[in-house]
């Protein structure tokens, strides 16, 4: 039995028009969705509108789910006034229905190109920088603001995942889904894009045991810091984008119905997760669920 939507505060937040008068935002008309955007910004917010307008449309098209949101694009000085996450640039969904983006990248990315520049070998440093330019912070990093920019489909995936009542037993299952949501919205329609985040996660794949796996995301001392949430982002990017290569978006969209079943019985362990996905979705995505299970088992016995 599919899971039905559920209601939530958010359905009531669409019941009552934005406030636009008392929120100082402007609209950005023509879009599927409200979008407003910190006055003096909309050229950055129309940017990013329209890149969440190509997600909006690929990932509905593939899920045949509508998700509901108003897209509040917002500079440094209306962050604290509507964010509910206290870093700046952090882009995230609202209970009250706003899907919250910064007009500027976060300031922590700035410090994931200084840490790749530290420990990168010269070769791919060269490379990256040459892909994506330098980080006006760290000029021997690279500018990192280009995969920054794509990661509001990442955040919608999430969105329709949880508005359709989908469900994953795990941290690190939500977030390659909404990772591989990410990487099929960019295929379909920003190959550069799909560029800039392949080329970072294939980079991050030669730190060796210095980058976590996308397990740690589940680690159970708490939230991890900015650099290592990225790296595990990047393991995980690795591995949808494999299935990717193989078998397109069909795994995704057989993902999205086989969470939003109402199952009875999860399974017990976390090897499990990882047979059942290469049974039910892909073997690329078996594979990387159970090096996540194996990281966090490991990490698990160690706290």
């Amino acid at each position: 039995m599919t899971a039905q939507p559920m209601h939530t505060v958010a359905d009531d937040a669409f019941a009552t028009p934005f406030g636009w008068q008392d929120s100082g935002l402007e609209p950005l008309p023509w879009f599927p969705f409200t979008v407003a955007a910190s006055r003096g910004h909309t050229d950055a917010a129309g940017r990013i509108a329209q890149r969440a307008e190509r997600a909006y449309w690929c990932l509905r098209r593939l899920f045949g789910f509508t998700p509901r949101f108003r897209l509040l694009a917002l500079a440094p000085g209306d962050w604290s006034r509507f964010a509910t996450l206290p870093a700046y640039g952090s882009t995230h969904f609202t209970a009250d229905g706003h899907l919250v983006v910064g007009t500027e990248p976060a300031a922590a990315w700035h410090d994931v190109s200084r840490f790749l520049a530290s420990r990168l070998p010269q070769a791919t440093l060269r490379n990256l920088v040459r892909i994506h330019g330098r980080d006006r912070a760290h000029p021997d990093g690279p500018d990192l603001s280009g995969v920054a920019d794509t990661l509001i489909a990442h955040e919608l995936a999430h969105v329709i995942a949880d508005q359709a009542g989908a469900t994953f037993p795990r941290r690190w299952l939500a977030e390659a889904f909404a990772n591989y949501a990410l990487v099929t919205v960019l295929a379909e329609t920003d190959l550069a894009g799909l560029q800039r985040v392949g080329t970072l996660a294939e980079a991050a794949l030669l730190l060796g045991d210095r980058a976590p796996s996308g397990g740690a995301l589940d680690h159970p001392d708490g939230a991890l810091d900015p650099v290592s949430s990225v790296l595990a982002h990047l393991a995980l990017t690795r591995g949808v984008m494999a299935a990717y290569a193989h078998a397109r978006s069909r795994p995704l969209a057989r993902w999205f119905a086989l969470a939003r079943v109402d199952r009875k019985h999860e399974p017990d362990a976390d090897h499990e997760f990882g047979r059942m996905l290469a049974r039910d979705v892909h073997p690329e995505l078996g594979r990387l669920a159970a090096r996540c299970a194996q990281w966090y088992g490991a990490e698990a016995k160690a706290a």
